[in-house]
Protein backbone atom coordinates (compact mmCIF):
# COMPACT_ATOMS: atom_id res chain seq x y z
CA UNK A 1 0.00 0.00 0.00
CA UNK A 2 1.35 3.35 -0.61
CA UNK A 3 2.41 6.06 1.99
CA UNK A 4 -0.01 8.49 1.94
CA UNK A 5 1.26 12.47 1.24
CA UNK A 6 -1.27 15.33 2.35
CA UNK A 7 -0.11 19.13 0.29
CA UNK A 8 -1.54 22.04 2.73
CA UNK A 9 -2.00 24.94 -0.05
CA UNK A 10 -4.64 27.28 -1.41
CA UNK A 11 -5.06 29.30 -4.65
CA UNK A 12 -7.53 31.88 -5.78
CA UNK A 13 -8.15 34.84 -7.78
CA UNK A 14 -6.76 37.35 -5.22
CA UNK A 15 -3.86 35.30 -3.97
CA UNK A 16 -2.81 33.89 -7.31
CA UNK A 17 -2.45 30.22 -8.44
CA UNK A 18 1.13 29.58 -8.22
CA UNK A 19 1.25 27.30 -5.12
CA UNK A 20 -1.48 25.31 -6.37
CA UNK A 21 0.31 24.87 -9.82
CA UNK A 22 3.91 24.35 -8.51
CA UNK A 23 2.09 21.54 -6.39
CA UNK A 24 0.75 19.68 -9.09
CA UNK A 25 3.66 19.64 -10.57
CA UNK A 26 4.95 18.09 -6.93
CA UNK A 27 2.01 15.19 -7.28
CA UNK A 28 2.94 14.66 -10.26
CA UNK A 29 6.49 13.61 -9.77
CA UNK A 30 5.50 11.78 -6.86
CA UNK A 31 2.42 10.15 -8.00
CA UNK A 32 4.10 6.45 -8.29
CA UNK A 33 4.74 6.30 -4.72
CA UNK A 34 2.27 8.11 -2.44
CA UNK A 35 -1.44 8.21 -2.24
CA UNK A 36 -1.78 11.70 -2.57
CA UNK A 37 -4.52 14.12 -0.64
CA UNK A 38 -5.03 18.04 -1.41
CA UNK A 39 -6.15 19.88 1.85
CA UNK A 40 -7.57 23.18 0.65
CA UNK A 41 -9.40 26.14 2.29
CA UNK A 42 -9.68 28.15 -0.96
CA UNK A 43 -9.51 26.55 -4.83
CA UNK A 44 -11.23 27.64 -7.90
CA UNK A 45 -13.19 24.40 -8.99
CA UNK A 46 -11.39 24.75 -12.56
CA UNK A 47 -8.19 23.63 -10.38
CA UNK A 48 -10.48 21.26 -8.39
CA UNK A 49 -11.45 19.58 -11.14
CA UNK A 50 -7.84 18.94 -12.56
CA UNK A 51 -6.53 17.25 -9.26
CA UNK A 52 -9.64 15.30 -9.21
CA UNK A 53 -9.17 14.26 -12.47
CA UNK A 54 -5.55 13.44 -12.07
CA UNK A 55 -6.48 10.77 -9.51
CA UNK A 56 -5.62 13.12 -6.47
CA UNK A 57 -7.80 13.41 -3.62
CA UNK A 58 -9.50 16.98 -2.77
CA UNK A 59 -9.98 18.26 0.53
CA UNK A 60 -11.80 21.16 1.34
CA UNK A 61 -10.75 22.84 4.78
CA UNK A 62 -13.44 25.10 6.95
CA UNK A 63 -10.22 25.48 9.64
CA UNK A 64 -6.82 24.75 9.39
CA UNK A 65 -6.94 22.19 12.31
CA UNK A 66 -9.45 19.70 10.44
CA UNK A 67 -6.19 18.58 8.68
CA UNK A 68 -3.96 17.98 12.07
CA UNK A 69 -6.87 16.11 13.24
CA UNK A 70 -7.04 13.10 10.58
CA UNK A 71 -3.07 12.92 10.11
CA UNK A 72 -1.04 9.79 11.38
CA UNK A 73 2.89 9.23 12.08
CA UNK A 74 3.47 7.37 9.16
CA UNK A 75 2.22 10.52 7.05
CA UNK A 76 4.06 12.80 5.06
CA UNK A 77 2.76 16.52 4.58
CA UNK A 78 4.22 19.01 2.16
CA UNK A 79 3.02 23.04 3.42
CA UNK A 80 3.19 25.86 0.67
CA UNK A 81 1.22 28.82 2.33
CA UNK A 82 2.75 32.36 3.03
CA UNK A 83 -0.36 32.08 5.64
CA UNK A 84 0.43 29.34 7.76
CA UNK A 85 2.38 30.35 10.93
CA UNK A 86 5.50 28.12 12.71
CA UNK A 87 3.49 26.43 14.92
CA UNK A 88 1.13 24.92 12.56
CA UNK A 89 3.99 23.30 11.28
CA UNK A 90 5.35 22.57 14.49
CA UNK A 91 1.82 21.10 15.44
CA UNK A 92 2.84 18.37 12.65
CA UNK A 93 5.94 17.17 13.78
CA UNK A 94 4.39 16.46 17.17
CA UNK A 95 2.21 14.25 15.20
CA UNK A 96 5.45 12.72 14.21
CA UNK A 97 4.25 13.17 10.10
CA UNK A 98 7.41 13.91 8.06
CA UNK A 99 6.89 17.65 6.93
CA UNK A 100 8.76 19.29 3.62
CA UNK A 101 8.03 22.94 3.08
CA UNK A 102 7.84 24.75 0.08
CA UNK A 103 9.32 28.16 1.22
CA UNK A 104 10.62 30.98 -0.90
CA UNK A 105 10.32 33.27 1.60
CA UNK A 106 12.35 32.14 4.48
CA UNK A 107 10.49 34.80 7.09
CA UNK A 108 9.42 32.20 9.84
CA UNK A 109 11.03 29.81 11.60
CA UNK A 110 10.58 26.19 10.47
CA UNK A 111 10.24 22.79 11.63
CA UNK A 112 10.11 20.94 8.78
CA UNK A 113 12.34 18.32 7.97
CA UNK A 114 12.88 18.87 4.15
CA UNK A 115 12.82 22.63 2.84
CA UNK A 116 11.91 23.05 -1.42
CA UNK A 117 13.21 26.08 -3.09
CA UNK A 118 14.22 26.40 -6.58
CA UNK A 119 15.15 29.93 -6.81
CA UNK A 120 18.79 30.53 -7.43
CA UNK A 121 21.29 31.83 -5.14
CA UNK A 122 19.49 31.05 -1.78
CA UNK A 123 21.40 29.79 1.00
CA UNK A 124 20.61 27.25 3.91
CA UNK A 125 22.06 30.91 5.64
CA UNK A 126 18.53 32.66 5.02
CA UNK A 127 16.43 30.45 7.12
CA UNK A 128 15.66 30.02 10.49
CA UNK A 129 15.80 25.91 11.04
CA UNK A 130 16.38 22.99 12.94
CA UNK A 131 19.36 20.95 13.35
CA UNK A 132 17.07 18.16 11.58
CA UNK A 133 16.69 20.24 8.28
CA UNK A 134 17.91 19.34 4.90
CA UNK A 135 17.18 22.29 1.68
CA UNK A 136 16.75 21.44 -1.47
CA UNK A 137 17.90 24.85 -3.08
CA UNK A 138 18.19 25.71 -6.60
CA UNK A 139 16.93 24.85 -10.13
CA UNK A 140 17.67 21.36 -10.40
CA UNK A 141 14.85 21.19 -7.62
CA UNK A 142 12.49 23.19 -9.70
CA UNK A 143 8.62 22.30 -9.04
CA UNK A 144 7.29 22.19 -12.55
CA UNK A 145 5.31 19.80 -14.29
CA UNK A 146 6.23 16.87 -16.23
CA UNK A 147 5.46 19.12 -19.66
CA UNK A 148 8.37 21.30 -19.26
CA UNK A 149 10.59 18.58 -17.62
CA UNK A 150 10.58 17.31 -20.98
CA UNK A 151 10.69 20.85 -22.56
CA UNK A 152 13.99 21.69 -20.81
CA UNK A 153 15.81 18.03 -21.61
CA UNK A 154 14.95 19.16 -25.52
CA UNK A 155 17.10 22.02 -25.48
CA UNK A 156 16.41 24.56 -28.29
CA UNK A 157 18.14 25.40 -31.72
CA UNK A 158 17.80 28.50 -32.76
CA UNK A 159 16.13 31.92 -32.22
CA UNK A 160 14.23 33.98 -34.72
CA UNK A 161 13.45 37.14 -32.65
CA UNK A 162 9.74 37.03 -34.38
CA UNK A 163 7.25 35.77 -31.84
CA UNK A 164 6.36 36.23 -28.29
CA UNK A 165 4.29 34.63 -25.50
CA UNK A 166 2.45 37.13 -22.91
CA UNK A 167 1.48 35.14 -19.92
CA UNK A 168 0.49 36.56 -16.41
CA UNK A 169 -0.49 33.24 -14.32
CA UNK A 170 -3.91 32.24 -13.49
CA UNK A 171 -5.55 35.13 -12.26
CA UNK A 172 -3.54 38.50 -12.98
CA UNK A 173 -5.97 40.98 -11.03
CA UNK A 174 -3.79 43.56 -12.33
CA UNK A 175 -4.43 43.42 -16.05
CA UNK A 176 -0.83 42.87 -17.14
CA UNK A 177 -1.66 41.04 -19.63
CA UNK A 178 -3.14 44.08 -21.37
CA UNK A 179 -0.61 46.49 -21.10
CA UNK A 180 1.95 43.99 -22.49
CA UNK A 181 0.31 43.07 -25.35
CA UNK A 182 -0.09 46.78 -25.82
CA UNK A 183 3.54 47.30 -25.65
CA UNK A 184 4.50 44.30 -27.97
CA UNK A 185 1.83 45.57 -30.36
CA UNK A 186 2.97 49.14 -30.64
CA UNK A 187 6.37 47.70 -31.49
CA UNK A 188 5.44 46.28 -34.84
CA UNK A 189 7.98 43.48 -35.15
CA UNK A 190 6.55 40.59 -33.91
CA UNK A 191 4.77 38.35 -36.28
CA UNK A 192 3.16 35.91 -33.89
CA UNK A 193 2.13 37.45 -30.06
CA UNK A 194 0.11 34.53 -28.04
CA UNK A 195 -1.55 35.33 -25.17
CA UNK A 196 -2.39 32.81 -22.76
CA UNK A 197 -4.90 34.03 -19.90
CA UNK A 198 -5.51 31.25 -16.30
CA UNK A 199 -8.42 30.22 -15.15
CA UNK A 200 -9.44 32.93 -12.36
CA UNK A 201 -8.17 36.02 -15.62
CA UNK A 202 -11.39 38.41 -15.81
CA UNK A 203 -10.67 40.53 -18.02
CA UNK A 204 -10.52 38.72 -21.42
CA UNK A 205 -12.86 41.54 -23.49
CA UNK A 206 -10.10 44.17 -22.70
CA UNK A 207 -7.37 42.11 -24.37
CA UNK A 208 -9.50 41.19 -27.16
CA UNK A 209 -10.57 44.99 -27.82
CA UNK A 210 -7.26 46.08 -28.02
CA UNK A 211 -7.03 47.45 -31.63
CA UNK A 212 -4.60 45.47 -33.89
CA UNK A 213 -5.21 42.51 -31.67
CA UNK A 214 -7.31 40.59 -34.15
CA UNK A 215 -4.47 40.29 -36.91
CA UNK A 216 -1.84 38.21 -35.48
CA UNK A 217 -2.47 37.71 -32.06
CA UNK A 218 -3.73 34.44 -30.30
CA UNK A 219 -5.65 34.61 -27.23
CA UNK A 220 -5.42 30.70 -25.52
CA UNK A 221 -7.42 30.23 -21.82
CA UNK A 222 -6.74 28.34 -19.27
CA UNK A 223 -4.79 25.66 -21.68
CA UNK A 224 -3.13 22.76 -20.62
CA UNK A 225 0.20 22.13 -19.32
CA UNK A 226 1.07 20.39 -22.75
CA UNK A 227 -0.04 22.99 -24.88
CA UNK A 228 1.75 26.01 -22.45
CA UNK A 229 5.09 23.94 -23.31
CA UNK A 230 4.29 23.63 -26.73
CA UNK A 231 3.75 27.35 -27.23
CA UNK A 232 6.96 27.92 -25.15
CA UNK A 233 8.84 25.78 -27.66
CA UNK A 234 7.36 27.98 -30.59
CA UNK A 235 8.32 31.53 -29.40
CA UNK A 236 11.47 33.45 -29.53
CA UNK A 237 10.53 35.67 -26.42
CA UNK A 238 8.40 35.18 -23.11
CA UNK A 239 7.07 38.05 -21.04
CA UNK A 240 6.01 36.60 -17.91
CA UNK A 241 6.37 37.91 -14.24
CA UNK A 242 8.67 36.30 -11.72
CA UNK A 243 6.83 33.36 -10.07
CA UNK A 244 6.15 29.30 -11.05
CA UNK A 245 5.88 30.53 -14.95
CA UNK A 246 9.22 32.07 -15.01
CA UNK A 247 10.47 28.61 -13.90
CA UNK A 248 8.35 26.86 -16.88
CA UNK A 249 9.59 29.70 -19.15
CA UNK A 250 12.95 28.88 -18.36
CA UNK A 251 13.17 25.25 -19.67
CA UNK A 252 12.05 26.29 -23.08
CA UNK A 253 15.30 28.26 -24.18
CA UNK A 254 13.23 31.50 -25.43
CA UNK A 255 14.69 35.04 -24.10
CA UNK A 256 12.69 36.33 -21.53
CA UNK A 257 11.81 39.06 -20.48
CA UNK A 258 10.40 39.80 -16.25
CA UNK A 259 9.48 41.65 -13.26
CA UNK A 260 7.76 41.64 -10.12
CA UNK A 261 4.54 43.64 -9.57
CA UNK A 262 4.03 41.99 -6.06
CA UNK A 263 6.21 41.82 -2.88
CA UNK A 264 6.57 38.34 -2.33
CA UNK A 265 8.05 37.94 -5.57
CA UNK A 266 10.89 40.28 -5.04
CA UNK A 267 12.90 37.48 -4.02
CA UNK A 268 12.79 35.13 -7.00
CA UNK A 269 13.10 38.23 -9.48
CA UNK A 270 16.26 39.90 -7.50
CA UNK A 271 18.08 36.02 -7.33
CA UNK A 272 16.85 35.41 -10.96
CA UNK A 273 17.93 38.93 -12.75
CA UNK A 274 21.58 38.45 -10.65
CA UNK A 275 21.80 34.94 -12.37
CA UNK A 276 20.81 36.74 -15.86
CA UNK A 277 18.43 34.71 -16.24
CA UNK A 278 16.53 37.41 -18.14
CA UNK A 279 15.93 41.03 -19.33
CA UNK A 280 14.39 42.70 -16.40
CA UNK A 281 10.97 44.49 -16.85
CA UNK A 282 11.39 45.88 -13.04
CA UNK A 283 7.98 46.33 -11.65
CA UNK A 284 5.91 46.00 -15.07
CA UNK A 285 5.33 50.01 -15.59
CA UNK A 286 5.03 51.15 -19.01
CA UNK A 287 7.94 52.70 -19.00
CA UNK A 288 10.00 49.37 -18.00
CA UNK A 289 8.18 47.07 -19.99
CA UNK A 290 8.72 49.12 -23.39
CA UNK A 291 12.80 49.39 -22.57
CA UNK A 292 12.33 45.89 -21.76
CA UNK A 293 11.46 45.12 -25.31
CA UNK A 294 13.86 47.86 -27.13
CA UNK A 295 16.22 46.17 -25.24
CA UNK A 296 15.49 42.63 -26.01
CA UNK A 297 15.93 43.73 -29.76
CA UNK A 298 18.87 45.23 -29.67
CA UNK A 299 20.74 42.12 -28.19
CA UNK A 300 21.64 39.39 -31.16
CA UNK A 301 19.29 36.67 -31.83
CA UNK A 302 20.04 33.27 -29.29
CA UNK A 303 18.85 30.56 -27.16
CA UNK A 304 18.74 31.89 -23.13
CA UNK A 305 20.91 30.03 -20.71
CA UNK A 306 19.47 26.85 -19.25
CA UNK A 307 19.03 26.72 -15.89
CA UNK A 308 16.80 24.50 -15.67
CA UNK A 309 18.31 20.48 -17.00
CA UNK A 310 14.58 18.60 -16.44
CA UNK A 311 15.66 16.37 -13.87
CA UNK A 312 14.53 17.62 -10.67
CA UNK A 313 11.51 15.45 -10.60
CA UNK A 314 14.88 12.27 -9.97
CA UNK A 315 16.04 14.07 -7.28
CA UNK A 316 12.77 15.03 -5.30
CA UNK A 317 11.69 12.06 -5.28
CA UNK A 318 14.49 10.17 -3.81
CA UNK A 319 14.44 13.08 -1.19
CA UNK A 320 10.97 11.48 -0.64
CA UNK A 321 11.36 8.35 -0.41
CA UNK A 322 14.78 9.17 2.18
CA UNK A 323 11.82 10.57 4.26
CA UNK A 324 10.41 7.47 4.37
CA UNK A 325 13.07 5.41 5.03
CA UNK A 326 12.94 7.22 8.18
CA UNK A 327 9.99 5.21 9.67
CA UNK A 328 12.28 2.15 9.86
CA UNK A 329 15.45 3.95 10.94
CA UNK A 330 16.67 3.49 14.41
CA UNK A 331 19.98 4.09 16.34
CA UNK A 332 21.41 2.63 19.76
CA UNK A 333 24.66 2.50 21.59
CA UNK A 334 27.44 0.86 19.88
CA UNK A 335 28.74 -1.85 22.02
CA UNK A 336 31.52 -4.06 22.17
CA UNK A 337 29.56 -6.97 20.86
CA UNK A 338 29.10 -5.23 17.13
CA UNK A 339 33.13 -5.21 16.79
CA UNK A 340 32.81 -8.19 14.03
CA UNK A 341 30.80 -6.41 12.36
CA UNK A 342 32.10 -2.65 12.44
CA UNK A 343 35.75 -4.38 11.41
CA UNK A 344 34.08 -5.88 8.03
CA UNK A 345 32.48 -2.32 7.39
CA UNK A 346 36.04 -0.93 8.12
CA UNK A 347 38.10 -2.49 6.21
CA UNK A 348 35.66 -2.97 3.08
CA UNK A 349 37.57 -1.64 0.08
CA UNK A 350 34.44 0.78 -0.52
CA UNK A 351 35.06 2.64 2.94
CA UNK A 352 38.34 2.51 2.82
CA UNK A 353 38.92 4.17 -0.44
CA UNK A 354 36.97 7.11 1.30
CA UNK A 355 38.18 7.00 4.66
CA UNK A 356 41.12 9.94 6.37
CA UNK A 357 43.28 6.91 7.56
CA UNK A 358 44.83 4.54 4.77
CA UNK A 359 46.77 1.85 7.28
CA UNK A 360 45.57 -1.51 6.62
CA UNK A 361 43.57 -2.33 10.30
CA UNK A 362 43.93 -5.63 11.80
CA UNK A 363 40.83 -7.16 14.14
CA UNK A 364 42.74 -6.70 17.22
CA UNK A 365 44.05 -3.57 16.43
CA UNK A 366 40.16 -2.63 15.84
CA UNK A 367 39.35 -4.57 19.06
CA UNK A 368 41.77 -2.12 20.62
CA UNK A 369 40.48 1.38 19.48
CA UNK A 370 36.45 0.28 19.95
CA UNK A 371 37.34 -0.44 23.69
CA UNK A 372 38.96 3.22 24.09
CA UNK A 373 35.91 4.72 21.72
CA UNK A 374 33.53 3.01 24.69
CA UNK A 375 35.30 3.77 27.35
CA UNK A 376 35.94 7.73 26.02
CA UNK A 377 33.77 9.92 28.08
CA UNK A 378 34.27 12.64 25.18
CA UNK A 379 33.22 10.12 22.72
CA UNK A 380 29.43 9.11 21.42
CA UNK A 381 28.97 5.79 19.20
CA UNK A 382 25.99 4.56 17.77
CA UNK A 383 25.21 1.99 15.68
CA UNK A 384 22.25 2.25 13.14
CA UNK A 385 19.82 0.08 11.69
CA UNK A 386 17.21 -0.14 8.80
CA UNK A 387 14.50 -2.62 8.53
CA UNK A 388 15.68 -3.86 11.62
CA UNK A 389 19.08 -4.68 9.89
CA UNK A 390 22.78 -3.18 10.96
CA UNK A 391 23.66 -1.08 8.13
CA UNK A 392 26.36 1.75 9.68
CA UNK A 393 27.69 3.62 12.58
CA UNK A 394 28.36 7.64 13.06
CA UNK A 395 30.47 8.94 15.90
CA UNK A 396 30.94 12.32 17.83
CA UNK A 397 34.39 12.93 18.93
CA UNK A 398 34.84 15.76 21.24
CA UNK A 399 37.03 18.48 21.95
CA UNK A 400 37.58 22.29 22.39
CA UNK A 401 33.55 22.73 22.27
CA UNK A 402 33.51 20.89 18.91
CA UNK A 403 31.76 17.33 18.19
CA UNK A 404 33.64 15.70 15.11
CA UNK A 405 31.68 13.31 13.14
CA UNK A 406 32.91 10.28 12.14
CA UNK A 407 30.30 8.31 10.12
CA UNK A 408 30.38 5.02 7.61
CA UNK A 409 27.86 3.14 5.73
CA UNK A 410 27.25 -0.68 4.96
CA UNK A 411 28.23 -0.73 0.94
CA UNK A 412 25.39 -3.03 0.01
CA UNK A 413 23.10 0.25 1.27
CA UNK A 414 24.63 2.97 -0.72
CA UNK A 415 22.74 4.38 -3.09
CA UNK A 416 19.56 4.86 -1.24
CA UNK A 417 20.29 8.33 0.73
CA UNK A 418 20.43 6.41 4.13
CA UNK A 419 23.39 8.58 4.65
CA UNK A 420 21.78 11.77 4.73
CA UNK A 421 19.18 9.56 7.22
CA UNK A 422 21.86 8.19 9.56
CA UNK A 423 23.48 11.57 9.57
CA UNK A 424 20.37 13.12 10.73
CA UNK A 425 19.35 10.60 12.94
CA UNK A 426 23.05 11.46 14.45
CA UNK A 427 22.82 14.39 15.01
CA UNK A 428 18.96 14.31 16.55
CA UNK A 429 20.90 11.79 19.20
CA UNK A 430 23.93 13.56 20.25
CA UNK A 431 22.02 16.93 20.88
CA UNK A 432 20.15 15.02 23.79
CA UNK A 433 23.02 13.54 25.26
CA UNK A 434 24.88 16.15 28.30
CA UNK A 435 27.76 17.58 26.22
CA UNK A 436 28.52 21.96 25.52
CA UNK A 437 29.38 22.33 22.14
CA UNK A 438 29.17 25.00 19.97
CA UNK A 439 29.56 23.28 16.87
CA UNK A 440 29.38 20.23 15.00
CA UNK A 441 31.85 19.34 11.90
CA UNK A 442 32.91 16.52 9.36
CA UNK A 443 36.54 15.96 7.64
CA UNK A 444 35.61 14.67 4.12
CA UNK A 445 37.75 13.84 1.20
CA UNK A 446 37.10 15.92 -1.80
CA UNK A 447 36.84 12.85 -3.90
CA UNK A 448 34.15 11.91 -1.46
CA UNK A 449 31.28 13.58 -3.22
CA UNK A 450 28.55 12.05 -1.85
CA UNK A 451 29.19 12.61 1.29
CA UNK A 452 29.75 16.27 0.61
CA UNK A 453 26.51 16.43 -1.01
CA UNK A 454 24.99 15.41 2.57
CA UNK A 455 26.70 17.48 4.76
CA UNK A 456 25.90 20.57 2.27
CA UNK A 457 22.62 19.38 2.22
CA UNK A 458 22.18 19.77 5.80
CA UNK A 459 23.55 23.49 5.87
CA UNK A 460 26.94 22.88 7.09
CA UNK A 461 29.34 25.42 5.75
CA UNK A 462 32.42 24.39 3.70
CA UNK A 463 35.56 25.60 3.96
CA UNK A 464 39.17 24.05 2.49
CA UNK A 465 41.03 21.56 5.03
CA UNK A 466 44.26 21.06 3.42
CA UNK A 467 43.34 18.55 1.01
CA UNK A 468 39.86 17.72 2.21
CA UNK A 469 36.95 19.46 3.07
CA UNK A 470 36.01 20.82 6.83
CA UNK A 471 31.92 21.22 6.93
CA UNK A 472 30.87 22.92 10.00
CA UNK A 473 27.15 23.65 11.95
CA UNK A 474 27.47 26.26 14.09
CA UNK A 475 24.60 24.73 16.63
CA UNK A 476 24.70 28.38 18.95
CA UNK A 477 23.82 30.14 15.79
CA UNK A 478 20.41 31.37 16.22
CA UNK A 479 19.18 30.18 13.08
CA UNK A 480 19.62 26.55 14.41
CA UNK A 481 16.93 25.62 17.09
CA UNK A 482 19.03 22.27 18.61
Amino acid sequence: MRSKLYIRTDGSSSIGLGHLVRCIALARMLSNDFEIFFACKQIPDSIAGEIETDGYHLIRLKNDDDLTSILSPTDLVVIDSYELESDYQKSIKLIGCGLICIDDLHEKTTYADLILNHTPGVSPSEYSAQSYTQYALGPKYALIRPAFLNLAKKGRAHIKNESVLICFGGSDSRNLTKLALEVVLGTKRFKKIFVVTGAAYAHHDSVNKIPGAEQHVFHYRNISAEDMAQCMSEVDLCIVPSSGILTEALTSGAKIISGMYVENQRFVFENYKKSNAFISAEDFTRENLTDAVENYFSQEPGTNQQLIDGFSGNRIQNLFQQLLYEKDFALRDLAIGDAELTYKWAVDENVRKYSLSKGKIEFEEHISWLKRKLHDPQCRFYIASFSGESIGTIRFDIADQEAVISYLLDPAYHGKGLGATLLKRGILSFSNAPYFVNRISGIVMRENISSCKTFERFGFAKQSDGENYKYTMYIDDENRKI
